[in-house]
């Protein structure tokens, strides 16, 4: 599956299972205070609560499963289940990874509701409403869209349904236990002020993909405009018999040739940039080089880069090859490219800007 495609799924996914844990915590909380009215009986909501709490599941599913098939991140299975053991971000992850343990902890016990003691299969439900306040950092600390207007503004009516949701919850029978239910408040209050004073001094502020614990591999720290780090894995080394096996549609590698095309650089919204280049190679036969970047701008005017893809080929099939960056500094570049039939071809580009003008050198093997 092309990798724009997961990365977008990923994203997706993570957005949509944030809301939908909100509207499970929200019907959990209102049900507890046995809400019901004429049109809508207490067991509608119930059913409703339980129909959203398996659809959450599911997209959490998708969402874990298009993240470590990406492969962009060193983000495996073991990492899915198994808290704060991925070099990625390890905190920020590590805290959605114990929120999925949470959930399956609460879906298990409930299939297995008849064989459990109803005292214990409550307490274990209880664990539902720890799961998405930890969602709620984890979206913030590893996402990759926290500084886009709409998804800040989704992630704000979440945390603001939660809140007004537990206000209920706690002047429900008012003043019982009023000691217990101002603390509770009051940790409550506390806690969503110190997580929006970290979101607006770290995740939502430049640079903070290096603070939150990116590796150092997948992390630029050259001060050119054009400059990314490294990107997806490396596909592997190149063996005999795949060079002798690759397309007569290209020169036989190892080859080298001179490459000039262009550069273009926008900027997206949530401060991310977007960088394209093309270029085609000289002689015959010609080839044509494609590099996409999209990333965080650093301070010192290079790129934390989120994600990356290039592809290399004929006129003809110009994505006859396909991979991503695996290493760069300066304007030289590294990437792993991989065809249909997985032959492997290592490419390194050397580059000089000139305005939007880019010049230099590819060379394979």
């Amino acid at each position: 599956m092309n990798s724009h495609a997961l990365w977008y799924m990923t994203r997706a996914t993570g957005v949509v299972a944030l809301v939908l844990l909100t509207a499970t915590t929200v019907l959990g909380i209102l049900t507890a205070v046995r809400l019901s009215t004429a049109r809508w009986p207490r067991f509608a909501w119930q059913d409703l609560h339980r129909r959203l709490s398996l659809i959450a599941v599911i997209f959490v599913g998708l969402h874990v499963a298009t993240t470590v098939l990406d492969g962009y991140a060193p983000i495996g299975w073991l990492s899915a289940v198994v808290p704060f053991t991925s070099p990625y971000r390890r905190l920020w992850l590590g805290l959605g990874t114990v929120a999925v343990d949470l959930l399956l902890a609460v879906g298990i016990s409930s299939i297995l509701r008849s064989r459990i003691r109803p005292g214990t299969w409550r307490a274990l439900h209880w664990l539902a409403y720890a799961s998405w306040p930890l969602a709620v950092v984890h979206a913030l600390g590893t996402g990759t869209d926290p500084r886009l207007a709409w998804v800040l503004a989704l992630v704000a009516a979440c945390v603001v349904s939660v809140m007004l949701a537990g206000a209920w919850r706690l002047g429900s029978g008012w003043p019982a236990r009023a000691g217990l239910r101002v603390m509770t408040g009051a940790v409550g209050l506390v806690s969503v002020v110190a997580v929006s004073s970290w979101a607006a001094a770290g995740p939502l502020r430049p640079g903070w993909a290096a603070k939150a614990g990116t590796p150092s591999s997948l992390l630029g720290h050259s001060t050119s405009r054009a400059t990314a780090p490294s990107g997806t894995p490396n596909p592997g080394a190149t063996s005999p018999s795949a060079v002798r096996g690759r397309s007569a549609s290209l020169p036989v590698p190892p080859f080298e040739s001179e490459v000039s095309g262009t550069l273009s650089e926008h900027n997206l919204r949530g401060g991310l940039d977007e960088i394209d280049i093309t270029a085609n190679t000289s002689g015959s036969p010609r080839a044509v080089l494609g590099v996409h970047l999209i990333g965080d701008p650093t301070e010192g005017g290079g790129l934390t880069l989120q994600h990356s893809s290039a592809t290399l080929g004929p006129p003809a099939a110009p994505n006859q090859y396909q991979g991503g960056v695996i290493g760069l500094e300066g304007m030289h570049l590294d990437l792993g490219l991989t065809d249909t039939a997985s032959d492997v071809l290592d490419v390194q580009v050397d580059l000089t800007l000139n305005g939007n003008a880019v010049q230099g050198t590819l060379s394979a093997r």
